[in-house]
């Protein structure tokens, strides 16, 4: 006999948590879990009469739920998009449900495809075999191994985002789902779901939530720390869904996952991945460039995009306002162009936006003989006044030279 030596990890689910942990800010506890699931789903050795993995994410609302199903999506598939998304609030009234099985043959609408057709489940896995894209395309891999090019099998992720806004008709035809991994449609076609992975979420529990943190106590004890009010939280989760939906319904799920509330420094891990974003796509725009925030403007975003009810949805928005579309009137001004380094800054009364004008090295003849420092300028972007008059952002010599730095470590020279 030998001993099986514990810690010993496979590349694929390494890398599925490192992503997680990446991308899912705040919520270890949840990671860990559904890192587990993927472990169980990888191995191959799930009860082949029910869908890969069943799971419902439970908790407030801007957490980092969904971004758990896109997570996976990416990772398996190589695109966070590569899911089919039911959106549950448009299933309150029964008659909706005819567009998740369709319509009988000669009743209106009996000629559109419903959203649980098997076509629109296999299309994210066959996508992403063509593009040679994911987990799922890797050979050797785990994924590859149970799904080969050359089989039928097709792995798919579908999500019903808020299931409790859903009517009870649809609880009633996931039960059939979740238990044995088959749908048949109205029009007598089978679907099969064993080779699904099934996430739900729901906000069951926020209002009990919100109360609370927004300062009018109920249910919970003053004073208490954030781990006991993570435990009074997952409890009061876990109360609501019980009240709420069957416990058939319940004892179907392979895991039921409480998220958490983000705190403060949990913002600031999630603003740089939302920077990050953005600087992303600034480099994939018709007229690239470099963007940089200095640690007093994240510093003001994260206290006007704090609030403790709806998670990290408000500091998104605060993104957008207070940095995207400002700079896409510079971009439209033109006072922004290829290759500039755009900074940032808070001067303590409002947003500085300067830049650093960069060279045009695809075009400019003579742009490998020069340096940042023979033709670079700081150049105020005036933003807050078309005289151009308020302060100078980054006074500090320091600051420029680490974007200057930062800049030449891209490539720039």
């Amino acid at each position: 006999m030998i001993e099986l030596k514990a810690g010993v990890v496979n590349e694929q689910l390494r890398r599925f948590s490192r992503r997680m942990d990446r991308m899912v800010i705040g919520q270890p506890a949840a990671a860990e879990r559904i890192t587990d699931c993927f472990s169980r789903l990888i191995a191959g050795i799930h009860d082949p009469e029910r869908p890969l993995l069943t799971m419902m994410l439970m908790g407030p609302t801007g957490v980092g739920k969904t971004e758990t199903v896109r997570c996976m999506a990416e990772s398996i598939y190589g695109d966070r998009r590569a899911y089919t998304r039911i959106n549950c609030q448009e299933f309150s009234a029964h008659y909706n449900i005819s567009k998740l099985l369709g319509s009988p043959p000669g009743y209106v609408g009996g000629e559109i495809r419903p959203l649980l057709a098997q076509e629109n489940l296999d299309k994210h896995h066959l996508k992403a075999t063509e593009r040679h894209s994911g987990m799922i395309s890797e050979e050797g891999g785990k994924l590859a191994d149970m799904f080969p090019s050359d089989s039928e099998r097709y792995l798919s992720i579908v999500l019903f985002d808020e299931i409790e806004k859903a009517h009870p008709k649809m609880w009633n035809t996931l039960l059939g789902i979740l238990e044995d991994g088959h749908l048949v449609l109205a029009n007598n076609e089978e679907v099969d779901f064993t080779n699904t992975i099934i996430v739900l979420t729901t906000n069951v529990g926020s209002q009990a939530m919100n109360t609370h943190l927004s300062g009018n106590s109920m249910g919970f004890s003053a004073g208490q720390t954030m781990n006991q009010l993570d435990q009074n939280i997952e409890d009061a989760v876990s109360r609501e869904a019980k009240k709420i939906f069957p416990m058939e319904f319940l004892n179907r799920f392979d895991e039921l996952v409480t998220y958490h509330t983000l705190k403060r420094d949990h913002l600031f891990a999630i603003l740089d991945n939302l920077i990050s974003q953005v600087h992303h796509r600034a480099l994939g725009s018709a007229e690239p460039f470099l963007l940089e925030v200095t640690p007093r403007a994240k510093e003001r975003l994260v206290d006007e995009g704090t609030d403790p009810e709806y998670g990290a949805r408000p500091l998104k928005r605060i993104v957008e306002m207070r940095v995207v579309t400002p700079i896409s009137h510079h971009i439209c001004s033109e006072q922004i162009r290829r290759g500039d380094l755009v900074m940032i800054d808070h001067d303590g009364e409002d947003y500085v936006f300067m830049k650093e004008p960069g060279i045009d090295w695809e075009n400019d003849a003579e742009a490998s003989s020069l340096k940042p420092s023979n033709k670079w300028t700081r150049t105020d972007l005036g933003v807050r006044d078309d005289g151009g008059e308020k302060k100078k952002m980054v006074e500090e010599a320091g600051q420029i030279a680490t974007a200057v730095e930062t800049l030449s470590g891209s490539g720039i020279e």
